[in-house]
């Protein structure tokens, strides 16, 4: 072997050699951590229905009134004597006034600094008619008035949003009490209206 090869095959045994020798690199680690906050505005959700049909129970009755006693009758036809009806002698079978709650027919969730929002009710027409005949909403606290099913009813109550979601709206009632002094027909009587409003506290 040449002295020129021996060389030769001595470079190419240490290059090979080196290639085979494992690189050691120190990994560089380094963490950051972030707050964050979040700023959320006032947010209510008022569920309601834009119409209600009230559908009254069919009633009839009869009402004995007792005796009428004795009548005195001429031969011309004149009557006289005995007993006689009087509006105010009648039996009073039905109220005048009719004092309903209507169940879940509203509904609030949200957010607020409180966590409560303040629910109103207001009458903004109280008569529902059909021709000469009238229906009339009764306005005022004990006639028609909101609740919340925990204990807090009137015109105007406190009530907790309990956050965003559906599942855990607050869903109340109204209570409504109608004036059937002017009513002289039966069918539909409309445009009684309602207003409900819901204001974050």
């Amino acid at each position: 072997m040449s002295k020129k090869n021996i060389i030769i095959g001595l470079f190419l045994t240490s290059i090979t050699f080196t290639s085979l020798e494992p690189v050691i690199v120190s990994a560089a680690t380094k963490t950051g951590t972030t707050n964050v906050s979040i700023v959320l505005p006032d947010l209510v959700i008022l569920h309601y229905y834009s119409a209600l049909n009230l559908t009254f129970e069919q009633y009839t009755q009869s009402v004995n009134e007792g005796s009428g006693g004795t009548y005195n009758v001429q031969w011309s036809g004149t009557t006289d004597s005995g007993n006689t009806m009087t509006t105010s002698s009648l039996q009073n079978v039905l109220p005048g006034t009719v004092s309903m709650t209507i169940p879940s027919v509203w509904a609030v969730r949200g957010l607020s600094p409180s966590g409560n929002a303040q629910v109103s009710i207001s009458v903004l027409n109280s008569q529902l008619v059909s021709g000469n005949s009238k229906v009339t909403i009764l306005t005022g606290t004990g006639n028609t008035e909101i609740n919340d099913n925990a204990g807090h009813s009137g015109t105007s109550i406190t009530t907790a949003l309990k956050g965003i979601t559906a599942a855990n709206a607050t869903i109340g009632n109204v209570k409504m009490t109608l004036d059937f002094s002017q009513t002289t027909l039966a069918g539909a009587h409309s445009g009684g209206q309602y207003m409900i409003t819901a204001v974050t506290l």
